[in-house]
This record gives structure tokens, C-alpha cells and sequence, in this order.
């Protein structure tokens, strides 16, 4: 049976390795409890829908976005994990990432914190 591995968590994966003070999660900084959230920076990992194509092969679409004190902090790291990704070759889950749209720079809707976005296409290794 061909199956593949969660996109997120590889994902999560090589981005903390790449940046190892900054904390990681699924979760926007706003969706945390009162008190709860995380400290800045923070990044959002978030997979989209996979497409399974054949002969066997997946793209899952991924949301990374990257909070911080200030844009250009926010950006900064965006820009940072963005090329670690695009870098990114020939792992046990994903093959390699493809650049989608972005960086963005923006301010959070709902807190006004500092962000910049992109998505990558994840580029999924088949498993047995």
C-alpha cells in the first residue's frame, strides 16, 4: 500500500531544524487562548488539500506564516524560511518544495502584529 507522510509535520520538521529559536506551530498566533500564545517569532504552518496524481505521486499546497516584533523582522524570516525550503532536497518525506506566492508583508487583521506569508508546494515522497 502506497501512503504519504503528514505535510505539515515534515515541513515542521526541516523549518525547525533551519531555525531553531523560533517557535513552531499549526496554530495562528490569535487562535491561542487568552495568555496562551506563543512568544514572537512564531510561524504557522497550515497543508492544504493534497492532489495524488499517477503514476504515484502528491503536492500538498503549505501556508507558512511568520510573526514577529517588527515588518521587517517578519520578514526577514519569511524570506529566510522561504529559501530553506526552496533549498530543501531529496528527504525521507518530501522530495522538494516549489515556490507558490510570496513572501507578503501585512499586518495580522485581528492584533495588528507584524506578519509576511508565502506558500510552497510540498512535493511528497511516496512510502511503502
Amino acid at each position: 500500500m502506497t501512503r504519504f507522510a503528514d505535510p505539515q509535520l515534515a515541513a515542521l520538521t526541516v523549518l525547525r531544524a533551519a531555525a531553531p529559536g523560533v517557535t513552531f506551530g499549526t496554530k495562528a498566533v490569535d487562535d491561542y487562548p487568552e495568555g496562551a500564545a506563543p512568544g514572537l517569532p512564531y510561524v504557522q504552518v497550515r497543508a492544504g488539500a493534497a492532489a495524488v496524481r499517477w503514476p504515484v505521486a502528491a503536492v500538498t499546497p503549505l501556508r507558512i506564516v511568520a510573526w514577529a516584533d517588527t515588518e521587517a523582522a517578519a520578514t526577514a524570516l519569511a524570506w529566510q524560511l522561504h529559501g530553506v525550503l526552496l533549498d530543501y532536497r531529496h528527504g525521507r518525506d518530501i522530495k522538494s518544495f516549489a515556490p507558490e506566492l510570496g513572501p507578503f508583508p501585512a499586518a495580522d487583521p485581528d492584533t495588528g502584529r507584524p506578519l509576511c506569508s508565502f506558500s510552497v508546494l510540498a512535493r511528497l515522497r511516496p512510502q511503502q
